[in-house]
């Protein structure tokens, strides 16, 4: 048993390291970015709407860089056995949460939310905080995706949940991304910390929040998978109803 315990130790701190290496690469661009838009700015020769679009970009590199390393805070926390704060949790209210606050954040990415839960879902029981989090990294994640992906025409980026068998609730997030799939996945987490790169179709910071995201999944229950939710592509985990209270 303690064997177990301790590869299973083992194990965790391996994939923290990786985490850590992975998001160190990304941290450094948003990081240069700021750099750079710091030597570059010259006042006495921009205009006012140029002062405020280069402050924008560096508000944003700043909150990109704060995203991920909060989630990996939470990485870290959910390395203790939190199955003791396991409580239901209503994943309509998580979802609208996570929409609200990220709403502004989407708009400079001109990418809208949309929350789709299926109505009277049993709520889930699940660590809210991790569970919080890793739907915004994630969200987070596939807004900046869809930027570098996309058309010139507003992004659409949906956080979505329905019921499936067994009272098992799925929920994640889906947007028009190219290159998001189970094998994508895969590949990403054995090059975790080991290329800069690890899922080449996103850029750079979005494989590591889905690889944050993924991890924290993986603490409650179930790990990140490939689904598609109205036409859209995206990742969802599976989450049990809990017993204790329904919705009405």
């Amino acid at each position: 048993m303690r064997k177990k315990r301790a590869r299973v130790g083992v194990n965790q701190t391996e994939q923290h390291y990786a985490l850590l290496a992975a998001l160190s690469n990304d941290l450094a661009l948003p990081l240069l970015q700021i750099k750079t838009n710091l030597e570059t700015w010259q006042p006495a020769n921009l205009s006012k709407d140029q002062l405020v679009q280069n402050a924008e970009k560096i508000n944003l590199s700043v909150d990109n860089g704060l995203q991920l390393i909060e989630a990996y805070r939470q990485v870290i926390k959910a390395g203790e056995d939190l199955s003791q704060d396991y409580q239901p949790v209503a994943i309509g209210a998580v979802l609208n949460d996570v929409a609200h606050q990220l709403s502004p954040y989407a708009q400079k990415y001109d990418a809208k939310l949309q929350v789709d839960v299926q109505g009277r879902l049993t709520p889930v029981l699940a660590h809210q905080p991790s569970l919080f989090i890793a739907m915004q990294v994630l969200t987070s994640s596939l807004i900046r995706a869809s930027a570098s992906q996309a058309h010139k025409k507003e992004q659409l980026v949906i956080l979505g949940a329905h019921r499936g068998e067994a009272n098992l609730i799925s929920t994640g997030v889906f947007s028009n991304v190219q290159g998001i799939s189970d094998r994508a996945l895969r590949t990403a987490r054995s090059l975790m910390g080991k290329a800069r790169q690890p899922m080449p179709n996103l850029p750079a910071g979005a494989a590591s929040g889905v690889l944050i995201a993924d991890m924290l999944c993986s603490a409650m229950w179930q790990p990140l998978r490939a689904a598609v939710h109205g036409g859209m592509h995206g990742l969802v985990t599976v989450v049990p109803g809990s017993k204790q209270l329904q919705l009405i």
